[in-house]
């Protein structure tokens, strides 16, 4: 009876664990923030963002793809390490979550959007496991994207406390 009761009370448990590892649409990949900005214009937010841009992604590839600023609208790619934590760290260290982010500008807010979300790590080799192949794909699981959102979800109030940070520097 004991161990049934052990059983039954262990079913829960490894029904939460495969929910993480549910594989997840194309459409949920992408997702948005809106971030107020009282006080800050749609050209003092479009400049502010540009520099934090610029001083945040470090990208192979080219980090502004688009800008228009008579739109509003910029759109950037960056990367940023996978946020692991813990014991999962020893796996996914040299993990990154290359992504694309636009911002949509208007006085005294923006818009965030994330997409073309994925996951890469460089190949490796290990004596148990032998050679294991790099990757650079997109994400797949509800657990990765739901370690990954809330990192990218931060950028909006890093942005916005960005803003007018160098106004005390023009005497410099």
């Amino acid at each position: 009876m004991r161990c049934l009761k052990l059983i039954f009370s262990m079913i829960p448990l490894f029904l939460a664990g495969c929910a993480g590892l549910q594989p997840i649409a194309d459409v949920d990949r992408t997702f948005e923030r809106i971030v107020e900005a009282p006080g800050y214009s749609k050209e003092q937010i479009f400049n502010g963002t540009k520099i934090w841009i610029a001083e945040n992604f470090r990208s192979a590839k080219a980090v502004l793809e688009y800008e228009n600023k008579d739109a509003g609208t910029l759109i950037g790619n960056g990367i940023i390490p996978y946020p692991c934590s813990g014991l999962e760290c020893i796996a996914k260290a040299d993990w990154k979550v290359p992504f694309t982010m636009r911002v949509d500008i208007k006085d005294q807010k923006f818009r965030l959007t994330f997409s073309n979300l994925h996951l890469s790590w460089p190949p490796s080799y290990n004596r148990t496991y032998g050679a294991q192949p790099g990757h650079d794909g997109p994400i797949r699981t509800q657990s990765d994207l739901d370690t990954i959102r809330p990192e990218l979800l931060k950028f909006g109030d890093q942005l916005l406390a960005s803003f007018g940070k160098d106004k005390g520097k023009s005497d410099w």
